[in-house]
Formats: C-alpha cells, structure tokens, sequence
C-alpha cells in the first residue's frame, strides 16, 4: 500500500469518482455533506484538492442553507431515511429547488425502497447523477479505519438484542472497505469463537454483502483475502493496559493537552510564548517513525535527530567571507529550518510530558503489577502466588505512596478479576463486592459487573458460557521491556495468517453465509445503466495484493492499531498486508466510560 494507505485510496474515490466528472474548467458547484462524509472529507482532502475539481463551498446537509439557485449542488451522504428527506427538503412545491441540478453519489447501496421514494419525490426531475460510491468509513491511519459509530458498543453488548437494521448498517459500511481498495480479491469471512449471537449475525451478513458485491463485479473472484470479525471478549485485557508506545501513551496519560477526535496536540512552549498545536498524523513524518516507539526510545532518538538537523544546516550559522549568494541561500533555506525544528521541539516536548506524568508516582507504580496480572507471571517468569498481596497498595492509601485515581484502581481490579477468572479461580460476588467498597470505588463497579455482557465469565457462573480461547504465541520473546511484556491477542492473530499462513479453525471458523436473494446486485446495475458508470473499471489498480482485515466490534485500542502497522512492515512481501477496524477508537479512560455505561447492574 502506498505511503498514504487508506487516505490516498479514500481521496481518489472522492476525487476521481465523484468531483473531477463532474468538473467544467470555469463552473463552480456546492458540495453538500452529512456527518460522516464531512469526516471523511476532513480526514484526507486539503481544500485546494476540492477546489481545484470546482467546488466554491461545502455545506451541511443537516444545517439550513441559503439557495444559490445559479449553482449545481453535489450532495455526498449515507443512504439513510433521515439524509434523503433532508436532501429532498430542497425543493419547495413542484419546481423551486435550492440550487440548478443535483448530483446524488451515496457512499453505500442504497435501499430499493428509498430509491422508490426518491424516484417519486418531486427532487427527481432535478437529479442529473445518482451513483454509489461505496465508501462509508473513515480513514484514520495508512492501516486502521473507523466505521464512526458512537453507539455501536452498547448495541452490541448491551441487553437488548441489536437492531437487524443497524447490524445490515455496519456490515454494508465493512463491506466498502474491501470495495475502496477495489483490486482486493473477494475475502472470506472469518470470526473468534464466541457467545454474543451479534457476532455470527454480523459476519453471516458480511459475507452475503461480499458475494453480492463479487457477482457485481466490484470485487474479483478469488478467496486469498480474509476478514476476521471479533467481539471485545476476544482481548478483555489489551484495553486495560497503561502502554509505554509514544502515541498509546501520550493518548492514555495527556487527555487534556490531546484532542484525540482531531488527532491534535496543544502545547504552551514556555517564555511566556502562545499556545502552540500540531497534528499527530501520518503527514508528519517525525511522528510516523516515533509513534511506535517504546518512550526510551524515543527519549534516546529526539536529541539525536535534533543534532542531525543542526548539523544539515550547519551552512545557516554563516561566517566570514560569506558570498551574496551564500547568503541567498542562507536566507531561503532558513523558513525550512525553522520549520523542521519546532516540528522537532514539539515532540521533545510532548516526549517530556508523557515522561512527567509517568513519573508522578501513580503511573510508575501501577505499570509493572499490570503487567504481572495480565500476564500471570512476574518479570522473571515466576508465578504470582498472591497478586492481591500485590494490588493492596493501590486500592488502600500507603503512608507516604502516591494516591491513585478511581479510574486508576478500577483498570487494576479489572486486572485482577480476569486474572482470578483465567487461573479458574474466579472471585465471589461477595468478594468482588468488598474489593470495591476497599478501592473506594462504587461509583464505578458497573464496569467490573458489565464485563459479563462481553461474554466473560468472571464468577464462573453456569449461567455465562465458556469460550474456548487459544493459547498464545510465547510472548517473552517479542518485548524487550519489562513494563511492557504484554502484547495484544490481536497481533497472535495477524502473525498466525501473514507469518505462519496457519489460522486455526478451531478458534476462528469460517462463516456459512445464508442464501438470500440478489436484490442489492440488481440496485448496484440498475443504477449504474440508468444514472452512469458503475464502478467496476473505473479507477486503476490501488492496492495489489491480498488484505488480512480485522474488525473489532466496538472498539479498538491505540496498541492493536500499533500491531496492524508493525506486522504489515515485518511481513515477507508475498503475504498479507493487515488492515484493522473498528466502529470506534478507544483510550482506556473512554472504554471505561463505554463499559460502566453499557447497562445497570
């Protein structure tokens, strides 16, 4: 995949499908967004990408706009009830719409009857385009996307069963993502062993979209692709974890200085200077090579890129004899300079608050035991016979130890339950009860009770079943650090299909799709014959090769977006490259609040 990844192929969609069509040299049009394609837009177009392809403006489709009767509007938006009234609300009586012509690109297939409805609207006589684009997700890194669904965690795993019509929702938008990359073979559909019923309900769906899209000649014909659909049960320990990685950590430890929605990081230099910002993105390339990386690491690597800048422009200090011309270059060369070196300030700086706050005193003591109860031996490989005696000092205030927040204790105690249910010696009610009036922490024991809802087991009740989870890979070999043996169950997966080609069946099956009709199909071709050309054939080749892509549902953490990255990098070049998503991206601090939100006790 390009250096770019999901952003390239997503802006060549939006770009080569949609506005350059539609461009005339000297015509200017009104682009028309919802939500989640304002995001996208957002997240991989530059405004001079949009108005170079002849768009003057970009407007809300939720929001109250002015006519411009003088200008044709392209409205880009999900196929939705609530969308396609909104759009058809722009024509008052039989004949004055809010703008000359409408061009309509949906970002997935569109229901037959919602086109019905719009066919019968009193829009239609002004529609000129109607196509689907099939993009509905954002890109959020070169491998991770997001499916930008808030509410998606408490549906799945909340007590009531989920919404057929949302759960067909999200398996359309996962389906786009293999239809973006376009050249991908057709994957089949995989899942974890589990006890949520969403689970198959999803994948079956999935699949089915799949063939659809095949028999429509979106995706090749071919099965070397994989999609592996997983619940949050699968991994209830990676989110928990206090990650030492540049971009988990400074997400986990820097709420306030990061905004993690716009991948942003405010800053005051000092010296009484302004508040500074800069984007954490792949962009920056800075930040590409360190985000990755264990904070020593990065600690060691700042200074020493510092120096090798220093040193590049080492013509810029001048000196006697300079020549005018050496001048020239001085002065043109010095913006650059300048640049490159608060680009590489911020980092020091962001590295130094990370560092701060890990040197508190709650963080640094907290870590370790962490990773003792995630891993159920110490740093030594010894078993922990009494992790409680361990976890005392953090759930009771110590003479003279730092206090820990309630969030603080509570990841430990989480920690500690599953590390009582996977030694099958799982806590009482009672137990777990006064555990929580100890840590002081009853305003957020739902979170320990709710993890039921993910499908664990933590009193060893009859009531829950057991899933049969497979042993992981030898873990003590791959991390370097102590405080950061863990590694997420997500990367077993990855190394078992991109290094191993060995994914067991035994814990991840292959889906059966139901029959059903082809309905979608005959909605992709009869759109494409009556408003233009479909999509097969016509972006050239993006991303070759077959794709290992996961999804999460709910949510996935910073450190399984990490994994995607580095085991596509180490993988010998004939295998799969991994792409990961989610409905949502976490910090742990926002897990919790989904996980004490998600039902009463």
């Amino acid at each position: 995949m390009s250096c770019g990844g999901l952003k390239d192929l997503v802006r060549k969609t939006i770009v080569e499908d949609v506005l350059q069509p539609l461009h005339n040299k000297g015509e200017w049009k009104v682009l028309v967004v919802d939500e989640l394609c304002s995001k996208i837009i957002n997240s991989c177009l530059k405004m001079k990408d949009i108005m170079d392809n002849g768009i003057t403006i970009i407007e809300m489709l939720s929001k109250s706009r002015q006519p411009l009767k003088y200008l044709e509007a392209v409205y880009l938006m999900q196929p939705t009830k609530k969308n396609i009234d909104k759009a058809t609300e722009d024509v008052k009586g039989s004949s004055e719409f809010k703008y000359k012509a409408a061009h309509l690109y949906f970002t997935e297939i569109i229901p037959d009857d919602m086109l019905v409805e719009l066919a019968s609207s009193q829009m239609a006589p002004f529609v000129q385009t109607l196509k689907e684009i099939n993009l509905a997700f954002l890109p959020i890194e070169e491998r991770v996307f997001c499916l930008d669904n808030p509410k998606a965690y408490k549906e799945y795993y909340g007590q009531s069963p989920m919404d057929h019509n949302k759960l067909d929702q999200i398996a359309e938008q996962l389906v786009t993502v293999c239809a973006t990359l376009e050249d991908t073979p057709c994957p089949k559909v995989r899942i974890c062993n589990s006890n949520r019923p969403a689970v198959k309900d999803l994948a079956e769906r999935v699949q089915s979209k799949l063939n659809r899209y095949k028999e429509a000649g979106i995706l090749t014909d071919n099965s070397k692709s994989l999609i592996v659909i997983l619940d949050r049960g699968f991994d209830p320990i990676t989110p928990f974890l206090h990650e030492l990685t540049f971009q988990a950590m400074a997400y986990d430890l820097l709420p306030a200085s990061i905004d993690a929605a716009k991948n942003t990081y405010k800053f005051s230099p000092g010296n009484g200077d302004e508040e500074k910002k800069i984007i954490l993105d792949e962009n920056n390339e800075l930040w590409r090579e360190l985000r990755h990386l264990h904070i020593s690491h990065v600690l060691n690597m700042i200074p020493e890129k510092l120096k090798a800048l220093s040193e590049r422009y080492a013509d810029l200090h001048g000196g006697a004899g300079m020549h005018m011309t050496d001048l020239k270059d001085m002065i043109n060369k010095m913006p650059k300079y300048k640049k490159e070196k608060a680009n590489h300030e911020s980092f020091v700086k962001l590295a130094e608050q990370c560092l701060k706050q890990y040197n508190s005193g709650s963080v640094e003591r907290v870590v370790m035991l962490e990773q003792d109860l995630a891993m159920g031996v110490d740093s030594q490989d010894r078993p922990i016979d009494d992790p409680m005696k361990s976890c005392v000092h953090v759930f009771v205030p110590q003479s003279g130890s730092p206090l820990f927040s309630p969030y603080q204790k509570l990841r430990v105690l989480i920690l500690y339950v599953l590390n009582r249910a996977e030694n099958k010696k799982p806590l009482s009610k009672d137990t777990l009860s006064l555990l929580i009036q100890k840590a002081d922490i009853v305003n957020e024991e739902k979170a320990i009770y709710n993890l039921v809802r993910l499908g664990i087991n933590i009193f060893g009740s009859s009531d829950v079943a057991n899933r049969e989870v497979p042993p992981r890979i030898r873990q003590a070999a791959r991390g370097s650090f102590e405080t950061s043996r863990w590694t997420p169950v997500v990367q077993d997966i990855m190394e078992s299909v991109v290094h191993d080609n060995n994914l067991d069946t035994k814990y991840y099956p292959f889906v059966a799709p139901e029959t059903q009709g082809n309905k979608d199909v005959d909605t992709v071709v009869s759109s494409a014959r009556k408003y233009g050309q479909g999509r097969t054939g016509m972006m050239a080749s993006r991303a070759a090769g077959p794709k290992l892509i996961i999804f999460i549902m709910g949510s996935i953490s910073y450190s399984e977006m990490r994994c995607a990255h580095q085991v596509s990098e180490t993988r010998p070049r004939t295998r799969m490259e991994v792409i990961i998503g989610s409905d949502n991206i976490m910090t742990p601090d926002k897990y919790l609040d989904d996980l004490k939100d998600l039902m009463d006790v």
